[in-house]
């Protein structure tokens, strides 16, 4: 108990660092988060009242609150100083509420620098009523549709697809999300590719090394280019343009071979490329994805950690403003570090492109009066959030300097009627591109624009032919989102904001909705369903427009624009020109039509992709089969269907005949992935996650059929080892017990020796794999071990899974926290009883 002044932050570690500033003269705590949610086993909201919701102190935050209500009565003032946006305003209000409100007042901390605390505690405020009514209205919102559809989800998709291994939810921004990406694929479903021909040369004189030009015009007609095709008939849509054909081009590049090529024109025109603003949130999001590959989630945490430690300003803003302070401490480092001729005479501002933008923050920069080095950055945190902070560093310096300066020279040469082009680029002041460019990688930074040069000709000058060769091109499908592009789309179109994009594709990949391969989102069948359900009786909840005008409508409530119940009441009963969520909910679902794709016709017949009991599989009349599982929804059209199809017509792949029995072996296709089988009997085993079908031949089939594998009998208890792959993974047999089989063992290569250590190992209980921290609240050690069933958190009385989608090497202690408190938050598990 303390008679100091408290301040209350939400992170430990940000509270720490404040705690170093202030001194002894303030009691800093962190809250870790919000202290109160909708109940989480119930709706929460009274409709009938007017939308009135009931708030509960999470359990984990209990005692919090008690010692916190202890601590007020002593201290003189209760100072809130939770994160500047629109979830910390809630989080201060709800301090608010467990103490006298009288005692507080609310400062906030745009970087966490003993300059910017001063500042912020300066600057008390009261709440902000109205930020808080447009978070409290977000949250209404997103419950309403949260528990009114999952369950609708649940009882029609779930509850008949066996391969749905985690419970359905839809969610306002989610949902729309998810419409997004399986739009995308659509688009790649009804693709049709177009090939056509070109020209390309290369081309010499006797002093100047050769360069490259391509057929641009015959007889006065420009060729084709990929963008004068149909993505959906792979048909021209410009009759204007020239299409060749192999040919075509094949019999005009042996009458053009032997030229003359003559220089016909020269054109250059000067170019002016001016830097990219500085990052706000889905711009760094972005570019960490494209530079350092940081996935959205690892982008946030790495930023968040980089704030708390007082490196950079505020990183939830969509604000590319700077401040004054910001601006002399870019132009002094670009002084000193590139020289005067690449400060501009005024410093730059930015508009904000983005939809929606709250100007309430600066963009993310380096905090302070002069920016950290990088090296100072990594001695303090790590590697990772050092590569960061140098590409927000890098991306603040170029947004202040000048303009690059380029040259931009096309050579048009001509051959009787054909006409080639060649097109180079100089650099002839780099500008800002000394500092930084976007898209690109360090590479090609360290040389500024790459260029493109080509020889000083003139006209009427005589070229040689080194090489003339017939270029074949393809139009391709549109690419498919990564999280960058997702989240550069959701910018776009006023869809979620800079606290929700790295939480949306987490959740979306969580559900089983979408997988990330390589950094590129692929969405499951299950997830062409759940949209497919919700655009036939809840298509506003999957509209970008819809979603992004409730944006809009919730930043109008923290203008104080307009209030918050009229827009609450139109989303549930509708109005006039729309339908409400209960009108939606009366609709009867139609389960088949939300999991039938209609391909086309084949003979007369209907051909459709249906997502059934234990997965996709195609249909036409009495004929199915199962898609593969290597297909994602965009790789089938009408034409990929009838291959299936035809494999079902021709039967399983045949390996060859077994030594033992002579019975044949097959590789067939299942509702969970391929397998084989021996003949027609119930012997069959699946082909092992990481293995390539591809690879597989006889023997290693009559391997995996032979499974289990013995390995040897236990040297002390005498038990037989058996090793094979099952639901979990690999795992050893020893007498009636299962062991998992720890990486990088396998069943088909582990010696007796290798398994006597694994059971050993077992034995002694999970693995210990990392010490992650103290818990901020309960001060008990959180460690990271791995189980029978994978890795999971411990605090020594709690034990949380780690999801799939979280990588052990990369959780950090804060998302551990926020696992063990979720566990702590739903209470202990029932256990079943054996049946005796």
């Amino acid at each position: 108990m303390s008679e100091k002044p408290i301040l209350i932050v939400e992170s430990p570690s940000k509270a720490r660092t404040i705690a170093r500033y202030l001194g002894d003269d303030y009691q800093v705590e962190a809250c870790v988060g919000h202290i109160k949610d909708l109940p989480k086993k119930e709706l929460g909201i009274d409709i009938e009242s007017g939308f009135v919701p009931t708030l509960q102190v999470l359990p984990d935050r209990r005692d919090f609150i008690k010692q916190l209500k202890a601590d007020a009565r002593q201290a003189p003032e209760v100072i809130l100083a939770t994160d500047p946006d629109r979830e910390g305003e809630a989080i201060a209000d709800h301090l608010a509420g467990e103490i006298p409100r009288a005692k507080t007042s609310r400062v906030q901390f745009n970087e966490i620098t003993k300059t910017g605390i001063l500042k912020g505690m300066e600057e008390r405020h009261p709440i902000d009523e109205q930020l808080v009514s447009a978070q409290m209205t977000r949250r209404i919102i997103d419950r309403l549709v949260g528990y009114k559809i999952s369950p609708v989800l649940w009882n029609t998709l779930q509850k008949n697809m066996k391969f749905v291994k985690t419970a359905l939810s839809a969610g306002r921004v989610q949902s729309a999300a998810i419409k997004m990406i399986i739009d995308r694929e659509r688009q790649r479903a009804a693709f049709v590719a177009a090939d056509y021909f070109t020209i390309k040369v290369e081309l010499s004189t006797a002093d100047e090394p050769p360069f490259k030009a391509r057929l641009s015009q015959l007889d006065g007609q420009r060729l084709a280019t990929r963008k004068d095709f149909d993505s959906q008939t792979g048909k021209l849509t410009n009759p204007k343009r020239l299409v060749l054909s192999k040919t075509q081009a094949d019999s005009l590049a042996k009458e053009l071979e032997p030229g003359p090529w003559i220089v016909g024109h020269i054109e250059e025109k000067p170019l002016t490329s001016r830097p990219s603003p500085p990052f706000i949130t889905s711009t760094l999001q972005q570019e960490a994805a494209s530079k350092l590959r940081f996935p959205a989630r690892k982008a946030m945490r790495t930023a968040q950690a980089l704030y708390e430690a007082g490196f950079i300003t505020y990183m939830r803003t969509d604000s590319t403003h700077l401040s004054g302070e910001a601006l002399n401490a870019a132009r002094r480092e670009i002084e000193e570090r590139y020289g005067k001729n690449y400060l501009p005479a005024k410093p730059n501002f930015y508009a904000s492109k983005v939809k929606n933008a709250q100007e309430a923050h600066e963009a993310i920069r380096p905090a302070g009066s002069s920016f950290a080095t990088v090296d100072a950055v990594s001695a303090s945190l790590n590697k990772d959030a050092a590569r960061l902070y140098d590409l927000i560093r890098k991306r603040t310096l170029a947004c202040q300097m000048k303009p690059a300066k380029l040259k931009q020279t096309t050579i048009t040469v001509n051959n009787q009627k054909a006409d080639f082009k060649a097109v180079g680029k100089v650099v002839q002041f780099p500008g800002y591109m000394k500092a930084y460019i976007e898209g690109r990688d360090d590479a090609v930074l360290a040389s500024g624009e790459k260029e493109t040069v080509l020889p000083d000709l003139h006209v009427d000058q005589h070229l040689a032919c080194d090489k003339l060769e017939v270029d074949e091109r393809h139009t391709n499908p549109p690419p498919r989102f990564t999280e960058a592009s997702l989240v550069k789309e959701l910018e776009a179109q006023g869809i979620g904001r800079p606290s929700t994009y790295a939480a949306i594709l987490d959740r979306i990949m969580q559900k089983d909705y979408v997988t990330s391969r390589k950094g590129t989102l692929i969405p499951s069948f299950l997830a062409v369903a759940v949209v497919q359900l919700l655009e036939n009786h809840f298509r506003p909840l999957v509209d970008a427009r819809f979603t992004a005008e409730m944006e809009d409508q919730l930043d109008a409530i923290s203008r104080g624009d307009t209030d918050a119940a009229p827009i609450i009441n139109e989303f549930y009963y509708g109005s006039d020109a729309t339908i409400g969520l209960a009108k939606m909910l009366e609709d009867r679902i139609n389960i088949r039509q939300a999991c039938t794709v209609a391909l086309g016709e084949d003979d007369g017949e209907p051909v459709e992709l249906r997502v059934g009991n234990y997965g996709p599989y195609i249909q036409k009349g009495d004929t199915r089969q199962q898609v593969p599982a290597a297909m994602a929804p965009g790789d089938i059209n009408l034409a990929t269907s009838l291959e299936i199809l035809q494999r079902e017509a021709a039967g399983p792949t045949a390996l060859g005949l077994d030594e033992d029995s002579g019975e044949s072996i097959y590789l067939r296709e299942g509702p969970y992935g391929p397998y084989v089988q021996l003949g027609d009997t119930k012997r069959r085993k699946s082909i092992p996650k990481g293995f390539s079908v591809d690879e597989l031949d006889l023997a290693m089939a009559q391997t995996l059929l032979n499974l289990p594998r013995p390995v040897g009998n236990h040297p002390d208890s005498g038990e037989p080892i058996l090793a094979d792959y099952g639901r979990y993974g690999p795992y050893l047999k020893v007498g009636d017990k299962n062991v998992k089989l720890s990486p990088p063992l396998s069943p088909l290569t582990v010696t007796l020796e290798e398994a006597v250590a694994n059971i050993s190992k077992s034995k002694r209980g999970s693995v210990d794999l990392r010490q992650l921290g103290n818990h901020p609240t309960t001060g008990e050690s959180l460690v990271l071990k791995d189980g029978r069933y994978g890795p999971y958190i411990t605090d020594g009385k709690v034990n949380a899974s780690l999801p799939k989608k979280i990588n052990t090497d990369e959780l950090s202690l804060e998302q551990a926290v926020e696992l063990i408190n979720k566990k702590r938050a739903a209470g202990p598990t029932k256990r079943r009883r054996r049946k005796k």
